[in-house]
């Protein structure tokens, strides 16, 4: 039976949350149109997630391909396979493996037992996930040190999965470890475990579920029970991994019958995959704009969680979603280096290819009574925004904090716990390392795709991406030391330079006598004019003879 709730505006429906350990009330909006489709994720009505896609631009992470290994690098350890995206994908060997014998274990802690990514994170990938039940795995030795012209050479065909786009001047990153993400389990059919995500506290429903996935696996193929597997129904557990395995076997057999390079497997659209990874009993509406949008939402959430049908709204007001709900604005600000904080203090948020550096300034807050107490309370109110920006704008990679200098060893350890009690509520599960000498703070935050910035922007055609033009004294330099090349190079009757007007304005006001005595000395006229629409870096030519 259609159980759709009636359109309305934002007001039209407020669900409670359902009791529980969880007490973050959240709403997720999306806007869809012909330019883009566009998904918000409000926790207690503040925007901490963004989901950007344009018109005709697909997701590629998840996507599985039959590729050919174009070269093998002994070097890196690695190989570059073509999977007909128009630029070779990299697979480290170590995305190669497991191969028999491969101890699982260092896919789900890492090689070293520290894991920096997590199983709930929204690309799937299994480190860090806790409490892991190991099955039967064959014992047979693996060569060390691993050498990929062990297990690949070149023209060979390979089935991948995406797992990081392309960034910057680096390619996307591939791995051998398929995975197929569903809203309880993530399937791994070239494993042999069971793990549970470490969001699932209670040792009783981790025993259940331990005992499900063995149940359901057999040994045959490895699980992770995600978070939203907390108290489901076998019946339901055993349907999605049915339905997982049939999904691989299909993609399997479609990746013999294939002709490499191709794409095998397109993983879920954004729509699936956020409603997907974001909904839960917390989560009070989803107001959706769009005809399509919606009726594709509505009908998912009747096939997932039927029981959250009345909350899934048709937005239809005359002022547009995003602005209604000032996302518009939001989205603007995330351009911006600078972030405020209430108390007059800020942040500023600069991104390179290599890390993110975040500066925490006191600015205009001066509420302490000495400047040890200052910086306490403006780091203090840093470490909340600080988390969400991280979330907001996806920054992943290596980040570092500057916080305010504290001489206080103890007001160091406080801006550390709460640093890393505020970083729990990223689904992306942040590794925080120590405070340095300098007082810096270290962290880690899994990157598989371009920041928010990155993909809403592009480098300056003037700076190249530098963030600064010259200064305006330097331009008057440079254009009177290029008026004089030209004098030396071909003197004309009148030579004429077309500058910005700021310029123009500044050399004939306070460099006339020096244009005098170009003028003078070359027998010739010169001058410097004003170009309206000219770059202020600009400088245009023009003789007469």
């Amino acid at each position: 039976m259609d159980k759709r709730p009636e359109s309305g505006g934002w007001q039209a429906i407020n669900a409670q949350p359902s009791s529980g350990k969880q007490t973050m009330a959240s709403r997720i909006l999306i806007a869809e149109d012909p330019l883009e489709t566009r998904i918000a994720v409000l926790e207690n009505e503040q925007l901490v997630e963004l989901f950007i896609q344009p018109s005709g631009k697909k997701k590629l992470i998840g996507n599985i391909y039959i590729g050919r290994v174009s070269s093998v690098i002994p070097g890196l350890e690695a190989a570059f396979v073509d999977i007909g995206i128009g630029r070779n994908a990299f697979l480290h060997v170590r995305d190669f493996l497991p191969q028999p014998g491969h101890d699982w274990r260092d896919d789900i802690y890492g090689a070293n037992g520290n894991g920096v990514e997590d199983a709930d994170s929204e690309e799937i990938d299994p480190a860090d996930v806790e409490g892991a039940v190991e099955l039967e795995v064959p014992k047979e030795s693996v060569p060390v040190p691993l050498n990929i012209s062990d297990y690949l050479v070149e023209g060979q065909s390979v089935l991948v999965q995406m797992e990081k786009e392309p960034l910057g001047q680096k390619g996307c990153r591939v791995t051998a470890n398929i995975s197929l993400p569903g809203r309880y389990i993530v399937f791994f059919p070239n494993a042999a475990h069971v793990a549970i995500s470490r969001r699932i506290e209670d040792d009783g429903e981790r025993e259940r579920l331990e005992k499900i996935g063995q149940e359901l696996t057999q040994g045959e193929n490895g699980i992770i029970l995600r978070t939203a597997a907390e108290g489901a129904e076998f019946e339901d557990l055993q349907k999605e991994y049915n339905a997982l395995k049939e999904r691989w076997l299909t993609t399997k057999n479609d990746s013999e019958n294939a002709e490499a390079p191709a794409l095998i497997y397109e993983d879920a659209g954004i729509l699936t995959q956020v409603i997907r990874d974001q909904l839960s009993p917390q989560t009070q509406s989803i107001f959706v704009e769009g005809e399509e949008a919606y009726e594709k939402v509505f009908s998912y959430v009747s096939q997932i969680m039927p029981e959250f049908q009345t909350r899934v709204r048709h937005y239809q007001e005359a002022i547009p979603l995003f602005r209604a709900r000032g996302i518009e604005s939001e989205i603007e600000r995330l351009l911006q280096r600078r972030v405020w904080l209430k108390s007059g203090g800020y942040l500023v948020i600069d991104e390179t290819e290599a890390l993110t550096v975040i500066d925490v300034n006191t600015g205009r807050d001066r509420g302490g009574s000495n400047l040890e107490e200052t910086a306490l309370a403006t780091n203090l109110e840093a470490i909340p925004e600080v988390a969400r920006q991280l979330r907001l704008r996806d920054i992943g990679g290596i980040i570092i904090v500057d916080f305010i200098d504290m001489l206080s060893t103890r007001n160091q350890s406080v801006v550390m716990e709460q640093l890393q009690a505020a970083l729990a509520e990223d689904r992306s599960h942040p590794t925080l390392f120590s405070m340095t000498e300098l007082g810096l703070v270290q962290l880690t935050r899994k990157r598989v795709r371009k920041s928010l910035l990155r993909g809403l922007s592009q480098p300056c055609p003037y700076c190249k991406g530098e963030g600064v033009i010259f200064a305006k004294s330097t331009m008057v330099t440079r254009i009177l030391r290029r008026l004089e090349e030209l004098l030396l190079e071909d003197p004309r009757d009148s030579t004429t330079l077309h500058v910005h007007p700021t310029l123009s304005e500044e050399i004939n006001t306070n460099w006339s006598d020096y244009l005098q005595d170009l003028a003078a000395r070359y027998d010739t006229r010169v001058r410097v004019v004003a170009e309206p629409g000219i770059h202020l870096e600009g400088i245009r030519e023009s003789f007469e003879t």
